[in-house]
């Protein structure tokens, strides 16, 4: 598997390739916000902390991990089915805290894929609220973080 960072560029290239990736194999867990969010990010105005990456098998895109903000906008990953549990999801969350130094991540209480990818990537719950779709969900981070960045 090789893991490769987009350029905000190249986002902008591969963005409806990108964006259908996470519509068929997000598991219908991406927020439409979210999506749009990604549809509406400019090269132009690429924030600080802001990151795409792609794991490739062979020319097979496998999975996908996208922060906006070090994921206080956004986050986003998507990891295709026939690669699931191998690690993917591991990798490209450990390549994201390699790159940018922290990330955060909302993810809700029943969506136990995610919070195992996190918490297995070393990621601490630190603040429990009603999410966008009335479900409780968690704040999640790693790295250099600093809950005093988090404003909801």
């Amino acid at each position: 598997m090789h893991v490769q960072m987009l350029t905000p560029r190249q986002l902008s290239q591969y963005r409806l390739k990108i964006l259908s990736f996470f519509r068929k194999y997000g598991e219908n867990r991406i927020t439409h916000k979210a999506l749009r969010w990604l549809q509406q990010l400019s090269d132009e105005q690429y924030p600080e902390g802001t990151l795409a990456s792609i794991a490739f098998e062979k020319k097979r895109i496998v999975g996908i991990i996208v922060f906006g903000r070090y994921g206080l906008d956004e986050s986003i990953i998507a990891v295709h089915p026939a690669f699931r549990k191998k690690g993917i999801g591991e990798t490209l969350l450990g390549h994201a805290l390699d790159e940018l130094g922290k990330v955060y991540t909302r993810v809700a209480c029943d969506n136990t894929p995610s919070l195992k990818l996190c918490f297995s990537s070393g990621l601490v719950a630190f603040r429990l609220f009603r999410g966008p779709t009335g479900k409780p969900t968690l704040w999640l981070a790693g790295g250099n973080w600093d809950p005093s960045e988090v404003t909801d």
